[in-house]
Formats: C-alpha cells, sequence, structure tokens
C-alpha cells in the first residue's frame, strides 16, 4: 500500500542527521528518556507530489522545511509524513 498525496501536500522522508558524539568531552548520565534538543528545521527527501500542487521541484529533490509543520499519518503499520507545499522554504541542489 502507498499514501497518494492530495490537496497540495508532498509525501516526504524525513532525512535526521545523526548526533555526533565527541569522546573528549564529559561525560553525564542522563535519563532514559531524554531526547536532546532538535533543529527547528529538517531536511526531507520528496517521495510524491499531489497533482494539484504548485511545487516545481521534482521526486527526490531534497527540501526544507519547518519540523512541526510535518503531519505523521500512521496507516496499517505503515509512518508517513506530509507537508504542504506552503510550508517549503527551498529545494537543497
Amino acid at each position: 500500500m502507498s499514501l497518494i498525496p492530495e490537496n497540495r501536500h508532498l509525501l516526504v522522508n524525513p532525512i535526521e542527521e545523526p548526533i555526533s558524539q565527541n569522546h573528549d568531552t564529559v561525560q553525564l548520565l542522563m535519563p532514559d528518556d531524554f531526547k536532546p534538543p532538535q533543529s527547528l528545521h529538517v531536511v526531507c527527501e520528496v517521495v510524491s507530489i499531489a497533482k494539484d500542487s504548485k511545487f516545481y521541484g521534482e521526486v527526490v529533490d531534497r527540501i526544507v522545511t519547518e519540523r512541526r509543520m510535518l503531519q505523521e499519518i500512521k496507516i496499517e503499520g505503515e509512518t508517513y509524513y506530509l507537508v504542504l507545499e506552503n510550508y517549503v522554504f527551498g529545494r537543497i541542489t
């Protein structure tokens, strides 16, 4: 099964940057559920584009958007991420 975006949405895959660990620093004990702060912006790979979208990019382009604008949808065990075309800040070339 695959999700086809509609209403000017883009189906994307967020690309998370690995957290670098510098072993020369002091180690702190943190709670098991601690998550380091994330960037306000996220780079995503475009998987599919709604037919009515005015987004001029192509599938497999990388885009930058606000992390909070990603809509996470879980259907039948699959996770999809959608973003409205208005929330795309730009393409990475």
